[in-house]
C-alpha cells in the first residue's frame, strides 16, 4: 500500500550565508587570536543550527 498523494518530507538546508559568516568569524578569530571573533562565530553557528526546522 504505497500512497503517492502524501507530501514527502524534505529537510530544509541550513542558511549558507549565516554559516559562511560564522565560519569566517571563527577562522579570523583563530588566525588573529581574538576571543570575541571566535565567540561571535560560535554564537552565529549555534543560532543557525537551533533555528533550523527539519
Amino acid at each position: 500500500m504505497n500512497r503517492s498523494d502524501r507530501p514527502t518530507r524534505t529537510r530544509r538546508p541550513l542558511n549558507p550565508v549565516l554559516l559562511g559568516i560564522a565560519l569566517a568569524l571563527l577562522i579570523a578569530g583563530i588566525v588573529l587570536p581574538h576571543a570575541l571573533l571566535v565567540a561571535a562565530g560560535l554564537i552565529i553557528a549555534g543560532f543557525t543550527g537551533v533555528h533550523h526546522k527539519p
